[in-house]
């Protein structure tokens, strides 16, 4: 767990974090949404891939990530989001840094991850463009008729931490 001044902090999330990232989740997009279930099922399954960014008790960003089944090498930044009360204040962008940081070490064989981004939200792709992701693809229809998206894709350079 990464402590800054402040009480912020980065770190793998806990169990009686999922209903406030389940609650960010819906504040911070809109439809379609994970549900509450899918968060939970993140938590079992990747719960070193599935970070959070704190202040004291309360959550002010979260990203969850998957491997590929198919492609063990490569994975996907399924959500991220930061509360609205916490924009602009860099909270977003040390989570992903620390997460980017760390990654190697959770999990060595990643050697790529990518992401789907809303090529409006020019913040997040600028975020997702300092930490050295690429625009790789478009897909217009992504969710469904009229959810255009951005495929993003970085390279995972193994680090010595």
């Amino acid at each position: 767990m990464a402590q800054l001044s402040g009480g912020l902090s980065f770190g793998p999330i806990v169990k009686d974090e999922l209903a406030a990232v389940a609650e960010l989740e819906v504040t911070a997009f809109p439809p379609p949404v994970y549900p509450v279930f899918f968060f939970r099922q993140a938590f079992d399954l990747w719960p070193d891939l599935f970070w959070v960014a704190r202040r004291d008790d309360e959550i002010l960003a979260y990203l969850v990530c998957g491997p590929e089944f198919a492609e063990p090498s490569r994975l996907s930044l399924m959500s991220f989001a930061v509360a609205p009360q916490a924009q602009g204040q860099g909270v977003g962008k040390g989570l992903l840094r620390e997460f980017l940081r760390r990654l190697p070490i959770v999990a060595p064989q990643i050697s790529h991850i990518w992401l789907t981004a809303d090529p409006d939200n020019l913040p997040a792709l600028r975020l997702y463009q300092q930490h050295g992701f690429v625009i790789s693809g478009e897909e217009s229809d992504y969710y469904g008729a009229g959810y255009r998206r951005l495929v993003l894709t970085a390279e995972i350079a193994a680090k010595n931490i």
